[in-house]
C-alpha cells in the first residue's frame, strides 16, 4: 500500500473576529491535522484564530494585513512562501487574498485556493478576474448563489468553482428533547408547561433579529406557552432589548448570551428561526438544528435555500416579512406530524452531505488532484509546533 503524501497546508485570514468564516478555517484545519497534514495559519497576531491555532500546536505566523501596509506585507509573505514551500495555499478574507495571491505569483505552489465565504456579489473588475481566475487554481464558496455569480459575472470556468459549505461535527449523546427543555425551564425559572422558539447566532444586522422579534410579538397571544430564547452576543443587543421593551415582551424573550455549546438549545426548542434579510451562506446553525432534530423556519436568502427545501426539510418565507415569518412559526408549532417528517428528512440530508468528514474528503480530493499523492514522498513532520514566525 503506497504511503499517502502529507501536505503542508497554509491558510491566510485577515479578519480579526471569531465568526463563521474563522471557525470554518479552524474546524477544517483541525480535521486536516487529524489526517496527519501539516497546518500553517497566517493571520494578524492576537486574533481568536491566531490564539486558537497556537493552542492546537500548529505553526502560526502573523502579519498585519493592514490595507495601508499591503505592499510591505506582500513582500514579507512572498519571502515566507519561498521559505516554507506550501503544497496548498488557501486564502479567505479580501485583504489577505490580495496580499497572498499576489505574493504567490510565479512560485509554482501546486494548489492555490481562493475561498469566498460571503454572499455579496464580487465586482466584475480586472483585478477580481485576476485574483479569482488567473491567480487561483480553484475557488471554494459556501453557497450555490456565490458560485453562480462568479461563473456568470467573472467568467470563471464552472469546473474550477466548488460549492463547499462548512461541515458540522455531529455530537453524539444529545439530550432528549424533554430533558433539554426541562433543564432550560429550570435554569430560567419558568413554569413546567413552557415551550421554546429559538435563535442561535451572532446578534448582528444580517441575521434579521428585529424581524424575528416583530414576528414573535405578532403571534404571542396565539402561543401563550411559548417563549423566545436568543443565544449569542453582538452589537445589536441594546437595540433588541429596546425593541423587546417596546413590544412589552420582557417576560417572554430571554437573552442568554454566547454559549460554547449550542446543542442543548436546539434540543430544547420546538422551532429554530433564522430571518436573515439578504447576505447569508449556508448557515452552520441551521445544519446543527437539523442534525439536532429541531424544526427550522428561515428566509429565502443567500444560500439558505441550498439546505432548507420548503415543506421538505423546513419552511421558507420571504425576507423582512414579519407576518409571513410568524405564520410559518405557527404552522411549524401547530402541525407536529408534518414538522416531524421534515426534521427526519433534514437529519438524513445533513448526515449524508454536510458533516465535517464529508466536507474534508471533498477538499482532499481537490488537493490531491492538484498535488498528487506520490508514494516516494519524504514525510514531513505531522502537526508539531515549530518556532513561531513573525511577519509583522
Amino acid at each position: 500500500m503506497p504511503e499517502i503524501r502529507k501536505l503542508r497546508i497554509l491558510h491566510t485570514e485577515s479578519h480579526c473576529q471569531w465568526g463563521g468564516q474563522e471557525r470554518r478555517v479552524f474546524s477544517e484545519s483541525q480535521w486536516m491535522c487529524r489526517k496527519g497534514h501539516h497546518i500553517i495559519i497566517l493571520t494578524p497576531k492576537g486574533t481568536p484564530l491566531w490564539e486558537n491555532a497556537n493552542k492546537e500546536g500548529w505553526e502560526t505566523c502573523h502579519v498585519s494585513f493592514d490595507r495601508l501596509r499591503m505592499a510591505g506585507d506582500c513582500f514579507r509573505v512572498r519571502g515566507f512562501l519561498r521559505k516554507i514551500r506550501p503544497d496548498v495555499l488557501n486564502t479567505h478574507g479580501n485583504t489577505d487574498s490580495k496580499v497572498a495571491l499576489t505574493a504567490a505569483m510565479g512560485l509554482n505552489i501546486p494548489c492555490v485556493i481562493r475561498s469566498r465565504h460571503s454572499t455579496p456579489a464580487v465586482r466584475n473588475s480586472w483585478y477580481n478576474r485576476l485574483l479569482y481566475g488567473k491567480l487561483s487554481h480553484h475557488v471554494f464558496t459556501t453557497a450555490n448563489c456565490i458560485s453562480a455569480q462568479l461563473v456568470r459575472d467573472l467568467g470563471i470556468p464552472g469546473e474550477r468553482v466548488l460549492t463547499l459549505p462548512s461541515g458540522i461535527s455531529p455530537r453524539p449523546g444529545l439530550p432528549d428533547h424533554k430533558d433539554a427543555r426541562d433543564m432550560l425551564i429550570k435554569s430560567l425559572g419558568l413554569g413546567s408547561g413552557t415551550r421554546f422558539v429559538s435563535f442561535v447566532g451572532r446578534l448582528s444586522d444580517e441575521k434579521g433579529l428585529p424581524c424575528l422579534t416583530d414576528a414573535f410579538a405578532g403571534i404571542r397571544d396565539t402561543i401563550p406557552d411559548y417563549h423566545l430564547i436568543i443565544v449569542g452576543d453582538g452589537d445589536m443587543l441594546p437595540t433588541l432589548r429596546k425593541q423587546v421593551r417596546e413590544h412589552q415582551l420582557g417576560d417572554r424573550v430571554h437573552f442568554l448570551g454566547y454559549r460554547d455549546n449550542p446543542w442543548p438549545y436546539f434540543r430544547a426548542s420546538d422551532c429554530h428561526v433564522l430571518a436573515s434579510p439578504e447576505y447569508e451562506g449556508v448557515p452552520q446553525v441551521i445544519l446543527q438544528a437539523m442534525f439536532a432534530g429541531c424544526p427550522v423556519v428561515a428566509t429565502n436568502a443567500g444560500g439558505i435555500p441550498d439546505i432548507v427545501v420548503h415543506g421538505k426539510t423546513g419552511l421558507l418565507v420571504p425576507p423582512e416579512d414579519p407576518g409571513q415569518l410568524g405564520m410559518a412559526i405557527l404552522q411549524t408549532l401547530g402541525n407536529a406530524a408534518s414538522s416531524e417528517r421534515q426534521t427526519e428528512r433534514a437529519f438524513e440530508y445533513v448526515l449524508a452531505n454536510h458533516t465535517l468528514d464529508v466536507m474534508g474528503e471533498k477538499i482532499l480530493r481537490v488537493y490531491g488532484g492538484r498535488v498528487g499523492w506520490e508514494s516516494d514522498y519524504k514525510q514531513r513532520p505531522g502537526c508539531a509546533r515549530p518556532a513561531l514566525r513573525d511577519l509583522s
